[in-house]
């Protein structure tokens, strides 16, 4: 089992598995449709912030070869040194998610199979974080569980920690920092059964 430092600090899981995450994260883009959605409601020439973009690919590779501007954040240097390798015309932050203070505001963030790597306690303050990163208008984009709770996965030899609110403290949360929720699906069988959220923020 993993330790508590690395059950509240994921990150430090992927220093130790980024070379196995790098060889073996699916690189088939199953999360088009949703990339393809949002790249709709942004402007053609947007800014995006991906959290926890992990080595960017496939994410950050496809939003890039569709002429946006992508700055990629992770808490692992491992990862990112990665990533930096894969795009090295691509800015990227060594940044833990929830300490995120960029005095920056961007057309959408994206925290794709990230955001849910974080404590239970962690999570209801990213929202205002999210907030302060959106221009009005902005889109997020992210992955969630449905239900309260933890679980444990394993990757690469490694138990790597997972944590979701459930859905209703999802959709207040996104309401009580003025989002407006375009879609919500459950369980999505073409990708990968991910419980996907897309908000606009309304400022």
């Amino acid at each position: 089992m993993a330790s508590d430092d690395e059950r509240e600090n994921v990150y430090l899981v992927y220093n130790k598995i980024a070379g196995w995450f790098s060889e073996n994260r699916p690189t088939e883009l199953i999360e088009k449709a949703h990339l393809d959605d949002l790249i709709y409601h942004i402007p053609a020439d947007g800014h995006v912030l991906d959290l926890g973009c992990g080595t960017g690919q496939p994410i950050l590779q496809y939003l890039i070869s569709k002429n946006l501007k992508v700055t990629g954040v992770d808490a692992s240097k491992e990862i990112l040194s990665i990533a930096r390798k894969n795009f090295p015309e691509s800015e990227f932050l060594l940044e833990d998610m929830r300490h995120l203070h960029l005095n920056q505001k961007f057309d959408a963030i994206i925290a794709w199979h990230s955001f849910f790597h974080l404590p239970i306690n962690d999570q209801p303050a990213m929202f205002e974080l999210f907030e302060k990163h959106l221009n009005i208008n902005g889109i997020l984009l992210f992955t969630s569980g449905t239900e309260l709770g933890e679980a444990w996965g394993m990757n690469g030899g490694e138990n790597l920690f997972h944590a979701s609110l459930n859905t209703e403290n999802y959709s207040q949360l996104l309401k009580q920092h003025h989002f407006k929720v375009l879609k919500h699906v459950v369980n999505d069988p073409d990708c990968g059964h991910a419980n996907v959220w897309m908000a606009r923020f309304c400022g």
